[in-house]
């Protein structure tokens, strides 16, 4: 090293800290077992579990998703765009109500009855002065919205996944 400028010694620096840093990227890779997943792609990681955009796979597993029967539809007649208050049976995990904004796309008729998927664990709060206890899924085309149901009958608190 004697004889070497300060500017080759930062360089070699830099060289240094860079392959520490893939190293540990590879062996952070190899112990999620992911080999699609790249060392730039660790190091843009946050630890909120987002990575470019993407949540980790735990983020996404810890999401409780299932299915709910809708047993009641009321007209949210407080809310500045229209929407229902929909009561959802979730079996053992009992009833809850949601608040949702598909009343131009379907009626009470079209609701009751029907099978929907929802967001089980989501922390509640307040829609337009209500209480929402969850959330459905549904499509989104910007003109049309296609609520997500199961193509099967399914026992309402059916997990999803």
């Amino acid at each position: 090293m004697i004889g070497n400028s300060m500017d080759d010694i930062d360089s070699l620096m830099d060289e240094m800290r860079e392959r520490e840093l893939i190293d540990n990227a590879e062996v952070k890779v190899d112990q999620q077992n992911d080999s699609n997943v790249n060392s730039t792609d660790l190091n843009d990681s946050t630890s909120d579990g987002f990575q470019s955009g993407k949540i980790a796979f735990d983020v996404f597993a810890s999401v409780d998703l299932r299915v709910a029967k809708i047993i009641g539809v009321e007209d949210h007649e407080s809310a500045r765009k229209p929407m229902y208050k929909l009561r959802l049976d979730l079996g053992e995990l009992g009833t809850r109500n949601i608040v949702a904004g598909i009343k131009t796309h379907y009626s009470k008729e079209d609701l009751i009855g029907k099978s929907i998927v929802v967001v089980a664990n989501l922390q509640a709060r307040k829609i337009a002065g209500l209480l929402s206890d969850g959330m459905l899924l549904a499509a989104e085309d910007g003109e049309n919205i296609s609520l997500i149901v199961p193509d099967r009958d399914s026992a309402p608190g059916s997990k999803i996944g």
